[in-house]
């Protein structure tokens, strides 16, 4: 994401031709969440009011952020960026990171929560190690949808559903959670899979001396 910052207001903004200061973003938990960062100063033009530029060689970007209900008595922070990689220069001078919204801190605070608003904070850290020019807004971090152990919804794979193969045969079949499917049956017989060839192999049934044999058919990929 772009992030536009104001360095002499000490705002945000959404571009270099807005002067809207923005008051909070929204983000959802465990991203690891790339920016392209560029400081900006005011100009006289009402159509672009801001022009990009640089900071001094001699200083350095921190970014941190702690809960806004608790971010004065909070010691450590929830996620925070102290590496910001510079390119370009002048009017095209970018500082790239990645913010990392996934911490044990920050997963651990927002615990079973709708939401977890938290004071974000973007300063220059001069040579001295001394802050200036700190500007503050709300990071709102969502909980996230999309954690990798969910199965998935039935309503999507039926455990057990009836369709038409790709040569119009009824056939029937049962999935797992993941939707693969784990048997499968058409025109009387029941398929076995065949990891190592990845093929399914029919049931065959043949009489041998007046009794019945079960053997497997010639392979098929369904």
């Amino acid at each position: 994401m772009n992030i536009y910052w104001s360095l002499q207001e000490q705002i945000l903004v959404p571009s270099l031709n807005s002067n809207v200061k923005i008051l909070r973003y929204d983000f959802v938990v465990r991203d690891l969440l790339p920016v392209v960062l560029r400081v900006c100063n005011q100009q006289s033009n009402a159509t672009v009011p801001y022009v990009v530029t640089s900071i001094a060689a001699s200083s350095s970007i921190k970014f941190g952020a702690k809960s806004l209900a608790g971010f004065t008595t909070e010691e450590d922070f929830l996620f925070n960026q102290a590496t910001w990689v510079k390119a370009g220069s002048g009017e095209t001078t970018t500082y790239t990171a990645n913010i990392p919204l996934n911490t044990a801190e920050l997963i651990a605070k927002l615990g079973t929560s709708d939401f977890l608003d938290c004071k974000a904070e973007f300063t220059i850290q001069t040579v001295g190690n001394e802050n200036e020019l700190s500007t503050q807004v709300t990071f709102r971090i969502y909980p996230d949808v999309i954690k990798g152990t969910e199965g998935v919804a039935t309503s999507t794979y039926p455990v057990i559903a009836q369709y038409t193969d790709d040569e119009s045969v009824p056939a029937v079949r049962i999935v797992d959670a993941t939707g693969t499917a784990v048997w499968i049956g058409k025109q009387g017989s029941g398929y076995t899979f065949c990891l190592e060839t990845g093929l399914w192999y029919p049931d065959i049934i043949t009489i041998v001396d007046g009794e019945p044999i079960k053997s497997l058919g010639a392979g098929v990929s369904l």
